[in-house]
């Protein structure tokens, strides 16, 4: 929220009355007491205490009278409070950014000695809660194992796995990131991985964590974006999200060098809920993949734009680029030619991203264009390139490579268009993907990993065959990649080929043997192949490695169920419900569980779920057979 202080509203009057020829006095001293401090407290003191991320404290008139000309440099030049947005583009909650008359105080009372003014004008200072800010946090997961950052050399990026204990799937509320006593985090990402993939990552080496900025596998939370920076307060979502068991925390890390060696072991504290939200944000991705900046390019453009097939409103925005980034303007253009400013960033720095929150949700009406504009400078003359002399640069992960990524925090404004809103995003976003690695791998032809990430975004896309081709030569680069041979496995069962299949699921689980989801696709095949106990050991395989796995809940509860163990297929047929309560195919089920079972009270009340989540759905051919099993369950539960 924006603010004046008493100081800045006197500023403003004489000013004004200058401006009017009024007689206006003496100028009053400005003092740290009466004027300063307010502007301290409030906006820096947060950060400049024992125990948080500032180096030094600015608590007392003695801590700010010390950098009293620092202070005023910095300021005047915005370098402090951190705060990027230009203040003519959106109204966002939590601004730091100070006021024009704000910093003119406190370059005042610099000018004129620093003093220190009367005891009785001095505010009293803000109380901090002490360790969590939003309370005890219902789960904290902590690094189990400190990451020793040097004292010396490069920044770090590096990739921390934190594994979640909870027995099934939970909502969660809000997260509060903690970066331990050390203080190299200089920022941080939080994602989400149920695939186990980073956990996978993390063993390749004995330190804890992997390197790089890029973790195949983690995601955002659907349609939300987690992070940390050095002065951001921890908020509470009125949009819960849902949160898996078997599920791990990855932490993306800036490590900065501080002097001095540091034990990294950051801690996340997990606020539940038990609601489920009334509506599922949406992420609108702008940006491109396909760029290539030339060495000494200083004004390079990167522009995309996104119509909105609905109505629909903004709640956040995230901007993201890497050192070479300059600028950064988004708008929308609405259907009657009006623009809404979103977001403006004069002078980008990538040591200050932050994702920013709207005051009031901002309107995207249906049809009005969301575009956005990056600058990059990648010439001797940007203090922030990380090579000298400046070299090619093109999208990647890396500290030298680089990004043009934009993410807007959207809902719908009619929870029925929501459908047609993610369809439209969904292929977007696959499109971008798409040319994006079609380019990686012209660069860099013996990039595996990416040949096997587009072979499976052609699968989205329905290239097959191509897919086919972009896995095999992912194998012919690294030929115990597993998911590759996966992806060939699982296409191999689509189309009939088994044995050809079987191969594959086998070396996948020889090179990754906690891989759930070849156990359970591998299940599936052998069942088919009527090898039901081998199917039924690699059902309970993915189980243990994934609770809430709801393929391998399914097939092992049909598989149960053709035993005859109908008890125990319930129990699987239940946890799915649980996971999934909205989920027609999951209530069809268990309804069709309990009839085998012979408990037609039961059927009847899944089965009358399931049959209004259909027509809700406007899923006509399933609501007539679920119609029909609800008639054959009353005749069959009639004395």
């Amino acid at each position: 929220m924006r603010r004046l202080c008493f100081s800045a509203l006197i500023l403003a009057a004489v000013a004004a009355g200058r401006a009017a020829g009024v007689a206006t006095g003496p100028a009053e001293i400005a003092t740290f007491n009466k004027d300063v401090a307010p502007i301290i407290f409030e906006h820096c003191t947060s950060c400049h205490r024992p125990g948080e991320i500032a180096p030094f404290s600015l608590q007392t008139y003695e801590d700010v009278r010390q950098r009293a000309r620092l202070i005023a440099e910095a300021t005047e030049h915005r370098f402090m409070p951190p705060w990027q947005p230009d203040p003519a583009y959106g109204d966002f909650e939590g601004e730091r950014r100070l006021s024009d008359d704000e910093i003119a105080v406190i370059r005042q009372w610099v000018e004129g000695g620093a003093i220190e003014g009367a005891a009785g004008d001095l505010p009293r200072a803000p109380a901090f809660t002490r360790g969590w800010q939003l309370g005890p946090p219902d789960l904290v997961v902590t690094l189990a194992k400190p990451f020793a950052m040097p004292a010396t050399g490069p920044d770090v990026f590096r990739n921390f796995v934190l594994p979640v204990s909870i027995k099934s799937r939970r909502f969660v509320r809000a997260i509060e990131f903690r970066p331990g006593t050390s203080k190299a985090i200089h920022h941080a990402r939080i994602l989400i991985d149920e695939s186990r993939e980073s956990r996978w990552r993390d063993g390749q080496d004995a330190e804890p964590g992997f390197g790089g900025m890029d973790a195949p596998g983690a995601h955002f939370p659907d349609g939300h974006f987690l992070g940390w920076a050095a002065g951001k307060s921890p908020t509470e979502t009125p949009l819960a999200w849902p949160i898996e068991a078997g599920t791990d925390l990855v932490v993306q890390t800036h490590l900065k060098p501080t002097g001095r060696a540091e034990d990294v072991q950051p801690s996340i504290g997990l606020y539940f809920t038990d609601k489920a939200p009334a509506t599922t944000p949406l992420m609108i991705r702008l940006g491109s993949r396909t760029f290539d900046i030339p060495a000494g390019a200083a004004n390079y453009a990167v522009s995309d734009s996104f119509v909105m097939p609905v109505d629909a409103e903004a709640l956040r925005i995230y901007p993201h680029a890497h050192y070479l980034g300059r600028e950064m303007t988004v708008v929308a253009t609405l259907p009657g030619g009006r623009t809404e400013r979103l977001l403006h960033i004069a002078n980008w720095d990538f040591n200050w991203q932050d994702d920013y929150e709207y005051e009031k949700p901002v309107a995207l009406p249906k049809g009005a264009t969301l575009q956005m504009r990056y600058v990059f400078d990648n010439s001797a003359a940007n203090p922030n390139n990380p090579s000298a002399p400046p070299q090619r640069v093109r999208f990647g992960p890396e500290a030298t490579d680089e990004m043009a990524d934009l993410l807007v925090q959207v809902v719908a404004k009619r929870p029925a268009d929501a459908g047609t809103l993610r369809a439209d995003i969904a292929r977007k976003s696959l499109a971008a993907d798409i040319a994006g690695e079609e380019k990686r791998i012209a660069d860099v032809p013996a990039d595996y990993e990416i040949r096997n990430s587009l072979g499976v975004h052609y699968v989205q896309a329905g290239r097959v065959d191509d897919a086919v081709g972009q896995f095999e030569a992912s194998l012919g680069l690294a030929p115990d990649h597993a998911v590759a041979h996966y992806n060939l496995g699982v296409i191999a069962t689509n189309r009939g080929r088994l044995d050809e299949a079987r191969a594959h699921f086998e070396r996948a689980l020889a090179a990754r043997p906690d891989f759930a989801e070849a156990h359970g696709n591998f299940g599936v095949l052998l069942a088919r192949q009527g090898h039901t106990a081998d199917a039924r050991n690699h059902f309970q395989r993915a189980l243990e490695i994934k609770p809430d796995n709801v393929p391998a809940h399914n097939n092992l509860g049909r598989l149960l169920l053709a035993d005859g163990r109908t008890g125990d297929a319930i129990e699987h047929f239940e946890h799915i419900v649980r996971l999934l309560p909205d989920n027609v195919a999951a209530l069809d089920a268990l309804a069709q569980a309990y009839a085998m079972d012979r408990r037609f009270d039961q059927a009847m009340r899944f089965g009358q779920q399931a049959l209004a989540r259909a027509i809700a759905a406007r899923n006509d051919a399933l609501a007539r057979e679920i119609r029909q099993r609800l008639q054959q369950y009353q005749q069959d539960g009639e004395p």
